[in-house]
């Protein structure tokens, strides 16, 4: 018979609880067997860990320290981080081997030095190196990039502090602080005009009325040169006078082969323009010395402009379009007079392109693709359902390098029309696209065409705010608080625009966005601190499945003092223009009693 369990009641309860018994060591437990593994097996064994894994034994010894943090580990976590995801996306991609097959072969190599990772272009460096010659610039050989030094050995890449930069990223994770600008002074809203700013590898470029232009190191915030708008006018008496001029717009060529030189163009209020360039070869002897100077315009006051050597274009007030090229021959070049400020020649004015239909806000930029170089144009013009975004692609090639360069191809594409909100004042009663002036130019047109009719004057409340074109992105914001996303698709024959994308996420009105070509957006409220980085590569199949890929910006204050806490100064500061780089992004901020500010968050 088997036997019964016992009662429970039966065993007593109030008697003491043993201790746990201690197991004894043994001399086979306490050998260190890590120490005696060599840097090279540690770093294998190593490689198997997972990030917060490897961050923990970091923790253990110095010499477990000093190993986690091999640059080969990094990049290896990197790659399987960020790398493989985006090239997953691929049609394709996926259907072959990745294991070790996965090779970079494309006319641009990457380079990642720390604090100026970026992309070089390797086809278009000779044509730069020449130019820089002509303008006695050290100019780098075109097989280097960034991560060169200028013993002409490659520079070490901290990928654990790259891999940590996206990681902010993505989350959102960064550093505030404010770079005071000075005074604004425009408090009379008939004379007010914003600053303007441009971001390029960690150089924050300014430009206004009254300091001129300047350049900042976002890194130590200090400012590496400074140059005047002043310039001297005859007055009613006859006696030559400092007159100021007010900038409108500017662009910043940063494909140039060395990154210590930028070309930095702005556009005036009278309609004139300048060049300038920064050769920020360390801070003590940064320098910022004009190199052209066009006189002022009649067409009126530039709105925007783009900059790519040796091409320039140009946008006034009046829609009206204009493509320069510095490398016009000097006898077919038309008469354009300069100041005594010119140290190139006179640029050679290619085509100038005038709209009747379009109306603000516009983008300009400027590409190059193989031999070709492509000035676009995306603009907005009304309809009778609502507003459509169109854009011109204007193909530019020399046929040879003594030959002025000519425009060999005009595509043409714009969206359907939409509305988001009261119909627009203008109403297009020509085609949907800037026309040459000359009638006899024909346009390539790949969309189906608007109907043209004609209705009263309503408010004018709808349409995008702003635009902003990075092929093949055209990101708009609008009014209704949220942003739109185009995909552009241009071919040696046809340009197309996709259907438009609607991202959500923002809770009051949008000031400003910008996009990169790898599909990464930021945009800005113009009230309060919200900000949001936009993940926007992969297109619409990942907005299909509701991934918009929308973090919002939390910074932590280096500087409690630096900003203004509480509700009624975050309402009496505006947010105009936001631009970004690899580790930071630049907010310029106003307030309402004038003094401008640069909020610098920091990813690294």
């Amino acid at each position: 018979m088997p036997q019964k369990r016992p009662r429970t009641g039966l065993i007593p309860t109030d008697l003491p609880i043993p201790p746990p018994s201690k197991r004894a060591r043994t001399r086979r437990d306490a050998v260190d067997r890590i120490s005696l593994l060599s840097d090279e097996l540690l770093v294998r064994v190593l490689s198997f860990l997972s990030v917060p894994q490897l961050l923990s034994v970091s923790l253990v010894s110095h010499r477990l320290g000093r190993l986690a943090c091999d640059s080969q580990l990094w990049k290896a976590l990197y790659y399987a981080r960020f790398v493989l995801p985006r090239a997953m996306r691929i049609p394709g991609f996926d259907k072959v081997s990745t294991n070790n097959q996965l090779h970079y072969a494309g006319r641009r190599a990457l380079w990642a030095d720390g604090r100026r990772g970026g992309i070089v272009d390797v086809a278009g460096a000779k044509q730069k190196e020449d130019h820089g010659r002509a303008r006695h610039t050290t100019v780098k050989p075109s097989n280097q990039g960034p991560g060169w030094n200028e013993a002409g050995t490659v520079e070490t890449v901290d990928w654990k502090r790259q891999f940590k930069i996206r990681h902010n990223w993505s989350r959102g994770k960064c550093a505030v602080e404010e770079l005071n600008l000075g005074e604004s002074g425009h408090d009379d809203e008939s004379t007010k005009r914003k600053m303007l700013v441009k971001v390029v590898e960690g150089i924050a470029i300014t430009a206004d009325e009254r300091c001129g232009l300047r350049a900042w190191d976002l890194k130590t915030r200090r400012i590496l040169a400074h140059a005047s708008f002043s310039a001297s006018a005859s007055g009613d008496n006859g006696v030559d006078q400092a007159v100021t001029k007010r900038p409108t717009c500017i662009a910043v060529d940063d494909q140039g082969p060395d990154v210590k030189t930028l070309h930095v163009s702005v556009g005036f209020q009278d309609g004139s323009f300048g060049i300038w360039m920064l050769q920020a070869t360390n801070q003590s002897n940064a320098t910022l010395e004009p190199q052209y100077m066009h006189e002022q315009s009649s067409n009126g006051s530039l709105i925007s402009m783009a900059y790519s050597y040796p091409y320039l274009l140009t946008a006034n007030k009046g829609i009206t379009i204009s493509l320069y090229t510095f490398e016009g021959p000097s006898p077919l070049a038309p008469p354009i007079s300069t100041t005594n400020q010119t140290k190139w020649k006179s640029p050679y004015l290619l085509t100038s392109l005038k709209s009747h239909t379009s109306t603000p806000p516009l983008a300009l930029s400027i590409r190059q693709a193989g031999t070709t170089t492509i000035a676009s144009i995306a603009y907005t013009f009304s309809t009778v359902q609502g507003w459509s975004i169109g854009i011109q692609d204007l193909h530019v090639k020399a046929s040879s390098p003594s030959q002025t360069p000519e425009i060999t191809a005009t595509r043409l594409a714009y969206t359907t029309p939409m509305s988001t909100g009261s119909p627009r004042r203008r109403v297009p009663l020509r085609g949907p696209g800037i026309a040459f002036s000359d009638d006899d130019d024909e346009i390539e047109e790949h969309n189906p065409p608007t109907r043209r009719t004609q209705t009263p004057p309503v408010d004018d409340s709808d349409g995008p705010k702003t635009l902003c074109y990075t092929h093949p992105y055209l990101l708009a914001t609008l009014p209704d608080n949220t942003l739109l996303l185009h995909l552009c698709t241009t071919t040696s024959t046809s340009l197309s625009i996709s259907s438009g994308i609607r991202l959500w996420g923002h809770t009051s009105g949008i000031s400003d966005a910008e996009i990169t070509s790898r599909g990464r957006a930021v945009s800005v409220s113009q009230r309060g601190d919200e900000m949001r980085v936009w993940e926007l590569e992969g297109g619409a199949k990942q907005r299909r499945v509701g991934d918009h890929r929308s973090i919002e910006i939390r910074p932590t204050k280096k500087d409690d003092g630096g900003a203004d806490d509480g509700v009624d100064a975050a309402w009496e500061e505006r947010r105009d223009w936001v631009g970004f780089d690899d580790e930071m992004v630049i907010v310029l901020k106003e307030r309402l009693g004038g003094g401008d500010s640069l909020m610098v968050y920091d990813f690294t």
